[in-house]
């Protein structure tokens, strides 16, 4: 369960990353008239940071488109008429349906299997339209829908939208404790039902239709940030990054592999230091971070060199990205690969690699990588819409 846990989760967070880059995708930068470049990548535990190198007010703008997508889908998930898809056993389904009949009589509208699915119907074709449609997924967990694979196929495909922000998702336990549940579910509030109840389906009505006594929302804080900019990071954070993208020859992630103690001799910060800018920079995604047996490990990961190069070599790899781009429309190949690449623009193995990483935050090219025991960042490139887009702004 956990490794499809894992799977729901890398699904839901990888289309959160192309939606981030997509974004931009039709926003021109007010001050320069050109497309910028949107970077998104994944931060630990389930986290995405996204950052530009447009101008101030490219960033804001992208924010507010970002924001928009947001707010629709929270109007539409809290909206007049809300929609639930309620999952069940079939065996459950004396259970399920006054369930479903209380919610209709409540202003909820509800798919329910017997009331949508007709004769000759696809099964498959009008689930994955109840799904589609609904505000609210809903399932009724018992021991024997905790059984039924059908009903944990529902659950996963709830859970994805879910974490895509698409829906609500609602586990209602009938009969079984929360020992019962799997891992998947465990962190999820699951009230209690009982179909002959009114306060608990009173209170599932309320939490659908969103009667809460939660106060009025405070500033929002600004979550895109301008790449390359170091303001959001404290000052033990930036030495090491620094450090990092000075001592790292080749720009290639998992080198050098640095123990706390290392980082602290090389930086001069006091151990405490050292541990707090390492957690800032993990939580970035910038460094990696493992202990095995109490000696704790980091090493750089791309998005480092994105933030730190220009700061430490001079070149901006958001610039060299869109440098590539050009490069391999002008040549007018469909695929290239890193050594091509770095013959025909004269630059280090070192930059080159940084420029990669940045090509592929920045989805500017179709990136393939391969375990053939080089350190290249990206093992081949093909051209595609957005590495047109990107080198007409270069």
């Amino acid at each position: 369960m956990k490794d499809l846990e894992k799977q729901i989760i890398d699904k839901a967070l990888n289309e959160l990353l192309k939606r981030s880059r997509a974004a931009g995708a039709s926003l021109t930068d007010p001050e320069t008239g050109v497309h910028p470049l949107v970077f998104a990548w994944r931060t630990p535990p389930k986290g995405v940071l996204i950052t530009t190198n447009g101008s101030e007010s490219y960033a804001i703008a992208l924010e507010r488109r970002l924001d928009k997508q947001r707010t629709d889908e929270s109007k539409r998930m809290e909206s007049d008429s809300p929609v639930v898809y309620l999952a069940h056993a079939s065996e459950d389904k004396p259970a399920a349906r006054p369930i479903a009949e209380h919610l209709v009589a409540n202003g909820i509208e509800v798919w329910f299997d017997e009331w949508e699915i007709g004769a000759g119907d696809s099964l498959r074709r009008r689930m994955d339209e109840g799904l589609g449609a609904c505000t609210h997924f809903v399932v009724l967990l018992t021991e024997k829908s905790l059984k039924r694979p059908w009903v944990n196929e529902e659950i996963d495909a709830g859970f994805v939208q879910k974490v895509e922000g698409r829906c609500k998702f609602i586990p209602l336990r009938m009969g079984l404790s929360l020992i019962a549940l799997p891992p998947l579910l465990k962190g999820i509030l699951s009230p209690e039902i009982d179909p002959e109840s009114p306060p608990t389906l009173r209170y599932l009505v309320d939490q659908i239709h969103g009667v809460s006594a939660k106060p009025p929302l405070g500033e929002k804080p600004r979550y895109v940030q301008r790449v390359g900019g170091l303001a959001h990071l404290s000052p033990a954070a930036v030495a090491i990054g620094k450090h990092f993208a000075n001592v790292n020859t080749t720009g290639a992630e998992f080198e050098p592999q640095l123990s706390p103690e290392e980082v602290a001799d090389a930086t001069g910060l006091s151990s405490e230091d050292v541990e707090i800018g390492i957690l800032d920079l993990v939580q970035a995604g910038m460094l990696h971070e493992t202990d095995v047996i109490g000696d704790s490990t980091v090493w750089a990961l791309g998005p480092l060199f994105i933030t730190f190069d220009e700061h430490v070599h001079g070149w901006r790899p958001a610039d060299d990205a869109r440098a590539l781009a050009a490069v391999m429309v002008n040549n007018g190949r469909d695929e290239y690969d890193p050594e091509e690449l770095m013959e025909l623009t004269g630059w280090s193995k070192r930059r080159m690699n940084a420029a990669l990483h940045a090509v592929e935050k920045a989805d500017i090219a179709r990136c393939e990588q391969y375990l053939d025991g080089t350190d290249w960042a990206v093992s081949s490139l093909r051209v595609s819409p957005q590495t047109r887009r990107a080198a007409r702004s270069a």
